[in-house]
């Protein structure tokens, strides 16, 4: 073996590193993975005195590779930037079919057909390659790399074995963390369309609600007109109709505005809500829908209520279903009787705000809340049952909880907790 050439003679320290790998990475939650690869990364570069092991990510639709994590010696070069299937598309190639690759010899081990490769790995000294695809059933999701910049690596098969063994490791918690990642996105998909559900619902009150400063607007501007076309105009007159073009415009423009935040389909934000400010809007937004409904809204908000952590349209989305729910409850009532209140209060020595949303309705029967929150289920003959399924869903990833209230009489409560923001 030439001098400048190494081979690793302590195979028991990989089997170290393996047993320390999957000790730690086994109870990993989805949140944590990415620290523990980095970690990991570190602990093997280290034991292998190489100068740098990184992790690539296929993406879902298996067009992309990117480099996600990586951890490397001082004096070892960056990695390429962006989509390696553009950048180093021989290698990408070879690692989407499952293909592990070992070069020890950089660059006499290469191809013809790898230009890309050579060129680069030539750039930058790079003297031996080890990548070791992740493969989940028979689908590749990504791959682990190992390169040496100083000097030759033997890659013997006792430790290609031994870091096959350890890529497994690293697949299975990559795994669990993109299934995690999908479930989220399924989850958002699925409340988006909620949300569009919901919207149909109203859009005729929403119609109702913009038309009405846009015909403020013709008749302001019809009248401006009519008092610009006198001998002498009075423009205190025409300024005062002016204005009121302004403010209808503003109120129209605010009216779209919140029905675009509402339908956005955007990724999940954690940011402090004012959970007043929040029932406020909601109650604004659906507020010529009730009156259409004959549905009086009775709003008691909690001094001093302090924020939660969350999305405010998802918490927006959890109570525009709720109260659609509530006034669904009392179409068969006196409309005398159609009140829906809604009660915000700090609860359980500061760590909980309770949002309560109470309905003068029939109530629920035992088979109904029992199966409340069941995806799919519903009382309504055009209903889908997947509003209560989402709310739930929607609480239970801030933190919370959501439940009926057991009351006595007509009428059905239900009582949203969400966890207190900690400064």
């Amino acid at each position: 073996m030439p001098a400048s050439t190494i081979a690793f003679e302590k195979p028991e320290l990989l089997e170290q590193q393996l047993s320390e790998l999957s000790a730690r990475f086994v109870s990993l939650t989805p949140d944590q993975v990415d620290h523990q690869i980095d970690w990991g990364l570190k602990l093997l570069l280290e034991a292998m005195g190489l100068g740098r092991s990184s992790i690539a990510e296929i993406s879902a639709d298996g067009q992309r590779m990117e480099v996600t994590h990586s951890q490397a010696s001082a004096d070892a070069p960056p990695m390429p930037k962006g989509d390696l299937t553009v950048a180093l598309p021989w290698y990408a190639a070879l690692i989407r079919r499952g293909e592990m690759l070992r070069l020890e010899r950089i660059p006499d081990d290469f191809p013809p057909e790898a230009t890309a490769e050579r060129e680069y790995c030539v750039k930058v000294g790079m003297r031996s390659q080890l990548t070791i695809p992740f493969m989940v059933g028979d689908r590749v999701i990504g791959a682990i790399g190992f390169s040496s910049f100083r000097r030759e690596v033997q890659w013997t098969p006792h430790v290609v074995r031994s870091l096959r063994l350890i890529s497994e490791v690293f697949a299975n918690a990559l795994a669990r963390k993109q299934a995690a990642d999908q479930e989220v996105k399924l989850r958002e998909q699925l409340a988006h369309s909620a949300r569009v559900n919901a919207m149909g619902e109203v859009v005729a009150s929403v119609a109702h609600e913009v038309n009405q400063p846009l015909f403020a607007i013709v008749t302001n501007a019809r009248a401006a007109g009519q008092l610009l076309s006198r001998p002498v105009p009075d423009l205190a007159e025409i300024g005062a109709a002016l204005e009121d073009i302004v403010q209808d415009a503003n109120r129209a423009s605010a009216t779209i505005a919140r029905i675009r935040s509402f339908l956005q389909r955007r990724p999940t934000e954690h940011l402090p809500v004012d959970v007043n400010g929040l029932v406020e809007t909601v109650t604004n937004f659906l507020g010529a829908e009730m009156t259409r409904r004959g549905v009086k809204l009775a709003r008691v908000l909690g001094e001093s209520v302090p924020v939660v952590q969350g999305d405010g349209v998802q918490l927006q989305q959890v109570l525009v279903n709720l109260l659609m729910n509530a006034a669904d409850a009392m179409e068969g009532i006196d409309p005398t009787q159609r009140v829906i209140d809604i009660q915000t209060v700090a609860e359980g020595g500061d760590r909980w705000i309770r949002i309560d949303v109470g309905d003068q309705g029939p109530g629920l029967d035992p088979g109904t809340r029992r199966r409340l929150f069941e995806a799919f289920f519903t009382t309504k003959p055009n209903g889908l049952g997947m509003g209560l399924a989402i709310a739930r869903s929607i609480v239970e990833a801030h933190g919370g909880r959501i439940q009926p209230l057991e009351r006595a009489g007509p009428g059905t409560t239900m009582q949203v907790w969400l966890p207190i923001r900690r400064v």
